[in-house]
């Protein structure tokens, strides 16, 4: 298991944010006397990653708050590390940030093949992690493809593993694929991150 150590929440944004990880702790001492900006910046790790909250005293040594959908309910170190943590697919706070604009794409489902149809889609609500793809063809979880997204500068195609389909005629939902990035290169990480700080794509 490696670690990570910072004074403050501030401290992990600025230097550790494209780091992916499994999990953080949380000392709630330190969070108590942070900024209202730093406890907000707790809450988004709650919402997006395992996070246990500790404490320790001398005569009643540590202990443990899981706090979040993805802690789990251990009241210990050893089962949040081997429940939480070690289920937990790693990502980065980076990643945690997402956008509700529209991206152009283009979709393959295998990029090797001539006879591969190349579909014409968009990428909603994305992040450098991840983004539902708007597609009425028939996916599956586990099915792999290849995303060209026409917005950013490096257009090489991303590959990317489907996550959960909703297929066509679904009531009230729109159909399509949220899917993880696989292939995400670093300038195109840092692409998909200026395009959800600018106020328009």
């Amino acid at each position: 298991m490696e670690c990570d150590v910072a004074e403050s929440l501030h401290d992990v944004v600025r230097e550790h944010s494209k780091v992916k990880y499994s999990g953080f702790l949380i000392d709630i001492p330190t969070l108590l006397r942070s900024s209202a900006a730093d406890k907000a910046e707790a809450n988004l790790l709650s919402d997006n990653f395992p996070v246990m909250r500790l404490s320790h005293k001398f005569a009643e040594g540590v202990r443990c708050i899981p706090t979040g959908k993805f802690s789990g309910h251990g009241s210990t170190l050893g089962e949040f590390f081997t429940e939480s943590c070690q289920n937990f697919t790693a990502r980065s706070l980076r990643g945690t940030k997402r956008a509700n604009k529209v991206l152009n794409v283009l979709l393959n489902r295998d990029i090797n093949s001539k006879n591969s149809h190349m579909e014409k889609s968009v990428a909603l609500n994305f992040s450098e992690e991840g983004c539902f793809l708007y597609s009425v063809s028939r996916w599956r979880k586990g099915d792999t493809l290849w995303i060209a997204i026409m917005e950013l500068e490096d257009k090489t195609p991303i590959k990317a593993e489907v996550q959960w389909a909703v297929p066509w005629g679904i009531k009230s939902q729109m159909p399509g694929i949220g899917v993880n990035f696989l292939s995400l290169s670093e300038e195109q990480a840092d692409q998909i991150e200026a395009i959800i700080r600018a106020k328009k794509v």
